[in-house]
């Protein structure tokens, strides 16, 4: 098991991104399990949705491809690609036994995960998507932790790696291997997991899939934002226990550092923070959370929703008037109400936001909004014409 952070790509992932173009060779383990459809051991399902990815995508199969752990199915699904992407997916799979290839109208990420999950053969799932690429003992490592656990999720770090060679950031765990039970992880890893970013992917995880099908649990679809977090967190709701291990081995790729769907305007962004309100609420539950960390974390979803509702005033070039109708109407929002009651509110941002928005004081907060936020607004209006 890797026993620290990784920082900078390496040798490896250089050969990986040397590679990504071109139909993949035959690996030792995709000839291994060729000779046998049915490999023996826990079978680990990966799931890859694809969309006009044939730039990155060779770099993200050769790297499951290579994976210490050759008991593998993949699953490739293309969500309607205009380029390349399903020829590549073709051609990996006309080589590699362990690939099944899905090809489906596009219907956007949510809707690829889905079908790739209904389709998953494996014991155990991972969420890989098609852009990213992965550590060769990813899965062996994953999978050796939730069995000597005992655990029915795993969790490891990443790093996001940037085209332009801007310094990799790292977000993982240093020390040692954490386990315990579902109230254990919500009193001492739910919160640093959730600010270090480990939470808010499902592609550093290792699942179960006998809890995927018993819970009936799918990504909702229409929502291009927030669903991975919604998935992990709803999907641990459900876990008796948990571990995380230290190291990244997930090499989360961006074209340029702002690059991310998390720095775009999504019109379902703030209702996809209530989705997942909803969900960290049912964890409270589950897990039996103490006060301490529901209002710790309450404060961050309050950070979380009040910062995609700002996302009208300088990610689109809507009106004033039409700023100042969505603050309005959050404000008014039965839950958002329920939740201002509960808050603690710490950080300057969050006390601001709980007193004027609490008080129903949109006009003021608009004008606020329309301060923090001017540097940014005028930008955009200005490229808009």
């Amino acid at each position: 098991m890797r026993q620290r952070a990784e920082t900078g790509r390496g040798e490896e992932s250089e050969k990986m991104e040397e590679r990504r173009e071109g139909a993949p060779e035959r690996t030792p383990a995709a000839e291994k399990t060729e000779k046998n459809h049915e490999p023996s051991g826990d079978v680990i399902s990966i799931v890859v949705p694809v969309y006009n990815g044939e730039a990155c995508l060779m770099r993200c199969i050769r790297s499951l491809q290579e994976q210490s752990y050759p008991n593998l199915d993949i699953v490739l699904v293309d969500d309607g690609s205009r380029d390349k992407s399903l020829e590549i997916c073709r051609a990996a799979a006309e080589k590699d036994a362990r690939i099944q290839v899905i090809h489906k109208e596009n219907g956007g990420v949510a809707s690829a995960r889905n079908a790739g999950i209904a389709a998953a053969r494996g014991r155990w799932l991972m969420l890989i998507d098609g852009d990213d690429y992965i550590h060769r003992d990813m899965a062996a490592d994953l999978l050796t932790a939730a069995k000597k656990s005992g655990a029915q999720a795993a969790v490891c770090g990443f790093e996001r790696v940037f085209a332009d060679g801007a310094p990799e950031e790292v977000h993982a765990l240093n020390g040692k291997v954490w386990e315990g039970d579902l109230h254990r992880f919500g009193e001492e890893m739910l919160l640093p997991l959730y600010r270090n970013l480990m939470l808010r992917t499902q592609s550093n995880k290792l699942y179960d899939m006998e809890i995927i099908r018993r819970k009936e649990l799918f990504y909702p679809e229409g929502f291009s934002i927030n669903e991975d977090i919604w998935f992990c967190v709803r999907y641990l709701s459900f876990c008796r226990r948990v571990v995380c291990i230290p190291g990244s081995y997930l090499y989360y790729w961006q074209n340029s550092p702002g690059d991310s769907q998390i720095s775009r305007y999504h019109p379902e962004g703030v209702e996809s923070c209530f989705l997942l309100l909803r969900a960290v609420e049912g964890f409270f539950k589950r897990a039996g959370c103490s006060e301490q960390v529901r209002r710790a974390m309450e404060n961050e979803m309050l950070f979380h929703i009040c910062g995609f509702a700002g996302h009208i005033y300088y990610r689109t070039d809507s009106s004033r008037k039409e700023c100042l109708e969505s603050v309005r109407s959050l404000a008014g929002r039965k839950e958002f109400r329920r939740l201002l009651r509960q808050v603690k509110p710490k950080g300057v941002k969050n006390r601001a936001a709980a007193f004027l928005l609490g008080h129903r004081m949109c006009r003021v907060y608009h004008w606020m909004c329309l301060v923090v936020y001017g540097r940014q607004r005028r930008k955009v209006l200005a490229e808009r014409g």
